[in-house]
């Protein structure tokens, strides 16, 4: 399994036979809000070449569930249909119409499962100002490693009774933000789910938030755009985080292993390369609504 951060809460699986798009936000939308919201993180245009299995919407705030985002995917020129799991209020927001032909949508919440092959999707509980919101777990069976990503999310005792223990990775919002648990709040919680390792996330796009202060045991700091490296020490969470960090894992790094994989859906890690070697591009700032149709995408984000 490799995972790309895309920033904020966005999230790209890949498996052996499957590619899962979590909340992602690949557009500058959010500027027509206000102009606070532009984006910091720059697009990888190869991340349009992408065709997920399935779109996992966890909350309807537009930085996760993107109209203009979707329709790069979901359009009449989309390769396949794509399964979309969202939660009920992002579903009724964007699913109402015909907009995404490509789209085969469910309403999804907490306590609800889905299986692709090898990969099984579980909702849990998340506590934001939008009420049908979800977290997530993915357990890959054949790797029998389990990721709970929490979504939006503010500190609570009734989340801990969905998610197991033995995680082997947690994604942890920690902006303080926009329905998202502060920094201290965020280190609380993540001592608390005890994964092997924990990865801040639901920052960096629009603040300048400093992810060295995510003080916890197994701390992995993504990198927009790129594979996230987890190959800190097995002992790591033995010992306080400020000895070992993801400094020390940047400096200890071991190439891997390539893998020949022949399933006509997949990226090879060739693939997710060249997302990170190509060319940023800049982002316009979008026209107004009146501008620009409802569904229309980042004309200034594709390749």
């Amino acid at each position: 399994m490799q995972i790309v951060w895309l920033g904020q809460g966005g999230l790209l699986f890949v498996s052996e036979k499957k590619k899962i798009l979590i909340d992602p936000y690949l557009s500058n939308s959010m500027r027509l809000i206000d102009k606070m919201f532009k984006r910091r993180v720059k697009i990888k245009k190869k991340l349009f070449k992408i065709s997920p299995d399935v779109i996992i919407l966890t909350n309807s705030h537009q930085d996760h569930a993107d109209s203009r985002t979707l329709s790069k995917f979901l359009s009449k020129k989309s390769k396949k249909k794509v399964t979309v799991l969202a939660c009920r209020e992002a579903y009724e927001k964007l699913f109402s119409s015909k907009d995404f032909a490509k789209a085969n949508p469910f309403v999804f919440g907490c306590g609800d499962e889905w299986t692709f092959d090898t990969l099984h999707i579980k909702g849990v509980r998340a506590r934001t100002d939008d009420a049908g919101a979800f977290g997530l777990l993915i357990t890959d069976q054949v790797e029998s490693k389990q990721y709970y990503i929490a979504s939006n999310t503010l500190y609570n005792e009734s989340i801990f009774e969905d998610v197991p223990e033995g995680l082997f990775a947690s994604f942890i919002p920690i902006s303080g933000k926009y329905g998202c648990m502060n920094m201290t709040d965020a280190i609380r919680f993540a001592k608390r789910i005890n994964a092997e390792y924990s990865v801040p996330i639901n920052y960096g796009m629009f603040d300048t938030i400093d992810a060295d202060e995510f003080r916890v045991p197994g701390k992995v700091i993504p990198k927009p755009n790129r594979a996230i490296e987890f190959n800190i020490l097995p002992f790591q969470s033995f010992f306080a985080p400020k000895v070992f960090d993801s400094r020390f894992n940047e400096k200890k790094k071991k190439p891997k292993k390539k893998e020949v994989i022949v399933v006509e859906s997949e990226i090879s890690e060739e693939d997710i390369a060249s997302i990170v070697l190509e060319d940023t591009i800049e982002v316009p700032v979008p026209p107004t609504e009146e501008e620009v149709p409802v569904g229309d995408a980042t004309e200034g984000a594709e390749s």
